[in-house]
């Protein structure tokens, strides 16, 4: 969790596609194991639910699980739970 804290508002790339998401939130969890991040990406193309390598220079590649949360004034809002 303290790697997506250190990270919040930055702009991750998706591998092999033309956007990028920035990290929104980073939320804890009633279970101290777990914990969310929403991330904002644009309204188009809208990203349906999928595995996707996030990027970011410097660091390391992550495979991470969205789901689309929904479209607000931005564009539209993604969602990824982590277990430990």
């Amino acid at each position: 969790m303290s790697y997506f804290q250190a990270r919040l508002g930055a702009e991750f790339s998706i591998a092999g596609c033309p956007l990028g998401l920035v990290l929104a939130e980073v939320a804890a969890s009633a279970n101290p194991q777990a914990f969310a991040l929403t991330f904002q990406g644009p309204a188009t193309p809208a990203l349906e639910q999928q595995t996707v390598v996030l990027e970011r220079s410097g660091d390391a590649a992550l495979a991470i699980f969205i789901v689309p949360l929904g479209r607000n004034g931005a564009g539209v809002q993604y969602h990824a739970v982590f277990n430990n």
